[in-house]
């Protein structure tokens, strides 16, 4: 194997190791099948990568291997999973997983010799600037002298020197080496942690031994933390009950506590969403994004728990984006569309308070709504007769065929207009209703 080969094959490894993890965090399992025809060969990669760097004991390769990241993930899953997963998935994954393991022990022993006087660090912390600046947490009680986590230690606090430190020393990723340096692997990355909004003692504390680097980046946003929504009470009230009856929302979360989403001052705690993190990607999406374009993922990740667990922002949002980039937006979830759609009052959906007559407003493609009075729609009518947009021997009757589904029948033979950009003329005669658009016309039977 040459440097190249191994980078190549190194490159493929962290591609599909980062999709595998990428789909578990979004929704909680992964098709192995799906994800590569390359999968069956990481292990055999692995380990020739493994026998190429004990003899090119390159830092740069050794960077590359430990950007690939934490195995326990995968490991896990394809345990809890081993009976549903195709044998020969599960052999290619357990494979992976010994040698990378091996793989990482390896650039551990490569790496003592160039970290010096720096043997409790890993690569590329084990520098003088990192230690010195490790030291500081060192001497306010919360890492021991080898580097490492004090019992009892907030993950708070880890996340604060991660990211300090990484800023100072410019590091490409704020917590991946620190995860590392820490075994906060899985479910237990600093990245997750979450800033406290009124006890903020040790928080400030931990902060103040970095005074140089600035953690606005890292606080986000001072704004609003949950959603605006236009619709009142009995409307959240019939969203709650509708997001309950079909299993979205757990039974045990309360009215009040769905309620808090809505406004800072009632907020209590994260609702517990009960399907995929791409379901509740397309519920916030659908009846929150109008109205909260700004920092709509981050309130997410504050009004809802999936699992138990904060939502993944980066997972949320490259799911979201692939409905929309594949055009499933309008059947990825048609039950969850309808509960949106319905507290939005728009397509299938009853607005009481503007149509008392009870009819579905925006139902139809082939006939047109309007709220406007008789009165009003009498003076179209005489308009559109000066104009002599419609025929002058036809009754008023004609026309409110277009404003009452109820007297239009659409024959199997018609054909819908492409849209333009205005109507070219109405002619209207006793059997039949032309509408014109620019060139392109529907025929529907009175």
């Amino acid at each position: 194997m040459t440097r190249q080969e191994a980078v190549i094959k190194l490159a493929k490894i962290t591609r599909i190791i980062g999709e595998i993890k990428y789909r578990l965090d979004l929704d909680g399992e992964v098709e192995l099948e799906s994800v590569s025809p390359e999968l069956l060969s990481i292990g055999k990669w692995t380990k020739e990568i493994r026998q190429y760097i004990k003899k090119d004991k390159s830092p740069q390769l050794d960077r590359l291997i430990s950007n690939i990241g934490f195995t326990e993930l995968i490991e896990n899953y394809v345990k809890e999973h081993k009976t549903e997963i195709e044998p020969v998935y599960v052999e290619a994954v357990e494979s992976y997983v010994e040698n990378m393991k091996a793989l990482l022990a390896t650039c551990d022993e490569n790496g003592k010799a160039r970290r010096g006087q720096f043997q409790d660090l890993i690569e590329p912390l084990a520098t003088e600037q990192v230690a010195e600046l490790m030291q500081r947490a060192i001497d306010a009680g919360i890492l021991d002298k080898h580097y490492q986590p004090v019992p009892g230690i907030k993950v708070l606090q880890l996340r604060i020197i991660a990211y300090a430190i990484s800023s100072i020393c410019k590091f490409h990723s704020q917590y991946v080496y620190f995860e590392r340096q820490w075994h906060r692997e899985g479910n237990y990355r600093i990245g997750n942690a979450k800033i406290p909004r009124y006890d903020t003692k040790v928080y400030e504390e931990t902060k103040a031994l970095f005074p140089e680097v600035d953690f606005s980046s890292m606080e986000g946003s001072t704004d609003a933390q949950t959603f605006y929504a236009r619709q009142g009470t009995e409307d959240r009230k019939e969203l709650y009950k509708n997001l309950v009856k079909n299993g979205y929302v757990s039974k045990d979360t309360s009215f009040q506590v769905f309620n808090g989403i809505f406004t800072d001052a009632r907020f209590i705690a994260p609702v517990e969403w009960l399907k995929t993190q791409r379901q509740l990607a397309y519920f916030i999406y659908t009846v929150f994004y109008k109205y909260n374009t700004k920092n709509i993922w981050n309130k997410c990740k504050y009004c809802f728990r999936v699992d138990g667990k904060e939502p993944h922002k980066d997972s949320i949002v490259t799911g979201f984006n692939g409905l929309k980039r594949s055009g499933l937006l309008d059947r990825y979830d048609v039950r969850l569309k309808a509960i949106c759609y319905k507290f939005n009052h728009t397509e299938n959906t009853v607005d009481t308070d503007a149509n008392t007559d009870g009819r579905l407003i925006h139902t139809s493609k082939v006939v047109f709504h309007s709220t406007n009075s008789d009165k009003d729609k009498k003076a179209m009518y005489s308009s559109l007769l000066k104009g002599e947009y419609i025929d002058t021997r036809r009754h008023l009757l004609y026309l409110r065929v277009f404003l009452t589904r109820q007297s239009l029948s659409i024959p199997s033979h018609g054909r819908k207009a492409r849209h333009s950009s205005c109507i070219s003329y109405i002619w209207l005669s006793r059997q039949t209703i032309h509408l014109t658009y620019g060139s392109s016309a529907y025929i529907a039977s009175a």
